[in-house]
């Protein structure tokens, strides 16, 4: 039998309703989520367990978005880790994000663009099934 790892997503976002259904909707299609409201408490997540994507707004408390994304591109351990940006500013987004969706979004649009995150990360890291792998019993 072929048992599926739950990818772990860090959902960074400080707005609280967009965050509970976001968690929601990313549980529902068997994500594991870790939810967090501010930049720094991202980052304290980050090291403690490293996801295989992070969903990151970039107007944040604490720590901004856009700091918390130059952190994980900027150390070796976490440069790997695709980047979903989710923003209601018009701000600049940073070049290395997998990719920059506008709210309001659907949690259906999130989830499959999660999803097309992990497989495109799984796609270039041959020798690496850190993300999304397959374990035989």
């Amino acid at each position: 039998m072929t048992i599926y790892e739950r990818p772990d997503v860090l959902l960074v976002e400080d707005d609280d309703a967009t965050r509970e259904m976001f968690d929601y909707a990313l549980r529902m299609a068997g994500f594991a989520v870790t939810a967090v409201r501010d930049g720094l408490a991202a980052l304290r997540s980050i090291e403690q367990q490293c996801p295989a994507v992070v969903v990151l707004d970039l107007d944040l408390p604490h720590v901004s978005g856009m700091d918390v994304h130059q952190e994980i591109v900027s150390h070796a351990e976490t440069c790997r880790i695709p980047i979903i940006v989710v923003t209601g500013t018009n701000w600049q987004t940073p070049t290395e994000v997998f990719r920059t969706l506008r709210k309001p979004i659907g949690s259906d649009v999130l989830v499959t663009t999660i999803e097309q995150a992990l497989k495109q990360a799984n796609d270039h890291a041959p020798g690496d099934d850190t993300h999304w792998r397959a374990r035989h019993r």
